[in-house]
């Protein structure tokens, strides 16, 4: 029988697991992690345009926030909550949104009160650069749910719909200030520290699934 380990055990050691090979990964990010050192962090400049990004994520927040608390009625009601359509647009788009939203929004917070560090900046923009990839799809999903719902819901559809258009439209502007703070080596270093963590993370799940089966 499975006996569940005791974590409180200070002298608890977890299994080992062989380690990634990511030497090439590891030393590209080095690379651009020197590029990304003469973020002007400090500067007033910089702090005043984070300050507008932070703004404009807190306003996308709401607005995700909204949809979420809109759409989720659905899964209480009983003619709906089984529908795929309500499930695509929850898993594949608001789930996701939600991680990569907030976590751009502390990332954002950290570098307009000057606690932020250079890994912060890729962090920012890879995560807006998500969501508005996810976005490309979306208006179809949403169109699949409106159609599948009783027309009785077809407003409430329009409602959540309506907030995650302005959630886009808040993270555009913000994408738009961020890139106009620094200059195109800064820019372009942290487009590619967003790709090469992905590709990282993407990597660490596979082995993780691997191990599974």
């Amino acid at each position: 029988m499975y006996t569940q380990p005791d974590f409180t055990n200070s002298n608890y050691v977890f299994e080992s697991r062989p380690q990634l090979e990511l030497s090439h990964e590891t030393t590209e990010m080095h690379q651009l992690l020197s590029t990304l050192q003469s973020i002007p962090l400090a500067s007033a400049s910089f702090l005043q345009a984070m300050g507008a990004v932070l703004h404009h994520l807190q306003m996308a927040s709401r607005n995700l926030a909204l949809g979420c608390g809109i759409t989720s009625e659905f899964r209480y009601l009983p003619e709906s909550w089984g529908l795929p359509e309500l499930h695509i647009v929850h898993a594949r788009y608001l789930t996701p949104f939600s991680y990569h939203l907030y976590s751009a929004l502390g990332a954002a917070e950290l570098l307009a009160n000057g606690q932020g560090r250079p890994p912060h900046f890729p962090l920012m923009v890879g995560c807006m650069n998500a969501i508005l990839r996810l976005w490309q799809n979306f208006p179809m999903a949403i169109t699949n749910l409106r159609k599948s719902v009783s027309p009785t819901y077809t407003a409430t559809v329009d409602q959540g719909q309506y907030r995650l258009y302005q959630m886009a439209s808040s993270i555009q502007q913000a994408l738009s200030i961020t890139r106009s703070t620094v200059n195109p080596a800064i820019w372009e270093a942290s487009l590619r520290a967003s790709q090469l963590a992905y590709k990282v993370r993407e990597k660490v799940a596979k082995s993780l699934s691997e191990e599974m089966y």
